[in-house]
């Protein structure tokens, strides 16, 4: 099954099920943003960079005091970890020495990274399919920090961005989507193909560079130069909401066609999870991602499809080593890791 082409007319669809809502996980919406007259932060010194962090925190300080500010120098290599497994900050900010600096919410919804490779990169966050709101907060933010920032903007170009594919809107929409019913039936690759040509992004649960563990996938846009913010996020929103018909559709015909392949999958997987002695968090992650698709379908007494997001993210060496409070090496966490998801999940069992 392959999405249709933009160019294609189709008829207005109804609207999705309520049980599809889970499939669209979250979605964040960045802005990239720089200081008129600085050099990019790769290429600043770290007196530029410090310099930058300052008036970023004075322009928070008068216009945005609800933000928690903090240097990156200042966190401890664990909590960083926890901020990177949070989706709240990037490996190339984790590792940026003097100068990196982050600013969050305290429910999550919004942050603020400064000096990774822009000097601003705003984000704001939703669930599920809610890109309007998490536009709505980026944007909100990045209005209060323009009232005290003059940002590197050309009238022909627009913003201007350390990487040229960033030009323009400086504005990234993206959406995670949770595609395991599409991989049962071997049709991801289509979709994922489809995706591409029509000038999407398609990474996995890490962002760039990463494969989609657990069948978990970042959808975004890649042009945001010639469009205005408006028009990528109803794009975005508009083709993930297909994406997402598909991936339902794919479950439905699991359940009414293949239930022994669906049922399989299922107590494979819940077995590893309640006898395992060893995981590795690429396997944890793909066998609670069949723990997922089985809490959305109903298919699992006792759990629920928020309970399963919970544990992808406990499980993570980060949370998991803070959640223990305890530096472990690679062996010790797969150890812990098997023995506190067995726990999580002995009470499971299966209605298939």
């Amino acid at each position: 099954m392959i999405l249709p082409s933009e160019e294609q007319k189709t008829p207005q669809q109804p609207a999705l099920p309520a049980e599809a809502a889970t499939i669209a996980m979250s979605c964040r919406v960045r802005l990239a943003r720089n200081l008129a007259g600085e050099r990019f932060p790769d290429w600043a010194t770290e007196r530029d960079r410090e310099r930058i962090l300052d008036a970023v925190y004075e322009a928070m300080d008068k216009d945005a005091p609800e933000l928690g500010m903090v240097p990156i120098a200042g966190i401890e290599a664990q909590d960083r970890d926890v901020l990177y497994e949070s989706r709240l900050i990037s490996r190339e900010l984790m590792e940026r020495a003097a100068g990196g600096g982050m600013a969050v919410a305290q429910d999550g919804s919004a942050c603020v990274m400064i000096n990774e490779e822009d000097h601003l990169r705003i984000q704001g966050f939703a669930r599920g399919l809610d890109m309007q709101t998490a536009w709505r907060r980026a944007d909100e933010l990045d209005t209060r920090l323009e009232r005290h920032l003059t940002y590197a903007w050309s009238p022909r170009l627009g913003y201007l961005t350390a990487c040229p594919s960033n030009v323009g809107t400086g504005l990234r929409a993206g959406v995670m989507l949770h595609l395991l019913g599409l991989r049962l039936w071997g049709e991801i690759e289509p979709v994922v193909t489809a995706l591409e040509r029509m000038r999407l992004l398609v990474r996995g649960i890490g962002g760039e560079g990463s494969e989609a563990a657990g069948q978990i996938y970042q959808v975004s846009n890649m042009d945001t130069l010639g469009t205005d913010e408006a028009e990528i996020i109803r794009r975005v929103t508009r083709i993930c909401t297909e994406v997402v018909r598909q991936e339902y559709n794919a479950r439905v015909r699991l359940m009414q066609v293949s239930p022994l392949v669906l049922a399989d999958c299922l107590a494979r997987s819940l077995s590893i999870l309640q006898n395992a002695r060893l995981l590795t968090t690429a396997e944890a992650l793909e066998f609670l991602s069949a723990l997922r698709l089985g809490a959305a379908m109903g298919l699992c007494t006792r759990l629920k499809v928020a309970d399963v997001d919970t544990l992808i993210l406990m499980m993570q060496p980060g949370h998991l080593q803070k959640g223990l409070g305890a530096e472990m090496s690679s062996d010790e966490r797969d150890e812990m890791r098997a023995d506190f998801l067995s726990r999580r999940v002995a009470h499971v069992k299966l209605k298939c």
